[in-house]
Parts: C-alpha cells; structure tokens; sequence
C-alpha cells in the first residue's frame, strides 16, 4: 500500500516522518525541500493534523461565525508547501479586501485522503468530504504538483467540477520563488483572481480588486526579473490575523 505525504511545515514534517517510520506494509512517499518555510502549527497540532490527513485550519478560516450557519462562499484547499503559504497570503488578501466573504481554509498533508474510502484505507467517505469541502461551493485547490492528479482523486466526489486545481505547468526555470509561482499560476495573486471569477456573490463588486491583482503580478514580474529577487514583503510575509 502507498502512502503520499505534503507536509506544510517542520512540525508536520517531523510527525509524518516518525509515522512513517514505525508503519509496516507500506511504501511510504513524503514530498518536501530543504528551504526554510514559515511554521503554523505546534507540534501537538501537526501531529493531530497529520494523523487526520487533512483538516480545516480554523486560525485561517472565518466560516465560523458562532451562532449563523458555518457556510463558506468558496473553500480555499492546499497541498504542498509553498502552495501552502501562496494560498494563506491569497486567504489574508481576501479577509483583508471582502471582510463579508467567507473563507474557509482545508490544508491536506496525505494526498491520498481525497481518495473515495472503497478505493484507499485513507480515503475519506463523501459524507465527511462533503462536509469539509462543502456539496456545492467552488474549492480553489492550490497543489506542489500536476493539476490533473487532484482530479483523478475526486473524480467520484460531489460536483467535482466546482474544484479548480492550480499546480505545476512545466514553467520556470531560474526563476525566485514567487516568480516561478506566477509562471504556475499557483501564487497569491492568480489565486484571489480565481475566487472572483468562481464565487457568484463577488461580480463587478470586485473589478477593482481583480485589477489590483493583475497590476501586482505585472509589478512582481518585472520586479523579479530587474533585481534577481523577491521584493521584501513577498520574502518577509507572514499570517497577518
């Protein structure tokens, strides 16, 4: 049996390493780099975390509104990472410019929890899919690699054309890391781009965002390839909530 693991931080790194070292019958997949990367969870959530597979981020979503509905307008998903950190600054930027939308944030560490529960072990039933990534609301999914292998796992899930996946296209070279993110499309930018695009509440409201996003990717771009590096708040950004 495979197991194939996207740990965001260094906590969850560590957890998914120590199960995976005492798991038995298992080829076992961790996907991770050796750069520094900001940590979001302490290690008794990550190993929480990890143990679920996947999970809402409840710091980083704004769903849950005490005694209203917890109902999102869209599902920001991630796996990997950098997508990781791309889809909270995407998040932040959202909170930030649209204060009524709701977010909610699902970070995935075992790829193969978005399996159907009767093709893997670690499968999740459509029942808890469901109630995680919603029946109806459009899931942006940020991914480390092919778009097409997050659709051939949720092929069997509810509405799954509502998931619109970002992730590796063949682009970059020598690039910065937000440079060969804006060449993918997985960045922040292209990110909040497509929750206008996919959440019917936003429209027209949302023109000037939009058009802000796309001047940032122009003035990033441009940034990047004139000076070799990121500009200073994409380097030294952090979860401003």
């Amino acid at each position: 049996m495979v197991r194939v693991y996207f740990p965001p931080d260094a906590n969850c790194l560590l957890s998914v390493a120590d199960h995976c070292l005492r798991s038995r019958d298992y080829v076992n997949v961790i996907i991770s780099d050796k750069q520094k990367h900001l940590q979001y969870l302490t290690m008794e959530e990550a190993i929480a975390h990890c143990t679920k597979g996947l999970g809402i981020w409840e710091w980083a979503s704004n769903d849950d509104r005490g005694k209203e509905p917890d109902e999102p307008d869209v599902v920001m998903a991630c796996c990997g990472d950098i997508p990781t950190m791309e889809s909270l600054a995407a998040t932040a930027i959202l909170r930030e410019e649209f204060p009524d939308l709701r977010v909610r944030f699902i970070n995935v560490v075992d790829l193969l929890t978005l399996v159907d529960e009767r093709e893997h072990p670690h499968g999740l039933s459509n029942c808890d899919f469901d109630t995680l990534f919603t029946p109806d609301k459009p899931v942006i999914f940020n991914f480390h690699g092919y778009p097409w292998l997050i659709h051939k796992l949720v092929y069997r899930r509810t509405n799954q054309e509502r998931i619109h996946v970002r992730g590796y296209k063949e682009k970059g070279n020598i690039n910065t890391p937000l440079e060969l993110a804006l060449e993918n499309q997985i960045d922040r930018f292209n990110l909040v781009i497509d929750v206008i695009n996919r959440v019917p509440s936003l429209g027209s409201r949302a023109a000037y965002v939009k058009e802000r996003m796309k001047n940032n990717i122009i003035e990033h771009t441009n940034y990047a390839f004139e000076e070799g590096i990121d500009q200073p708040e994409i380097r030294e950004w952090k979860w401003p909530y």
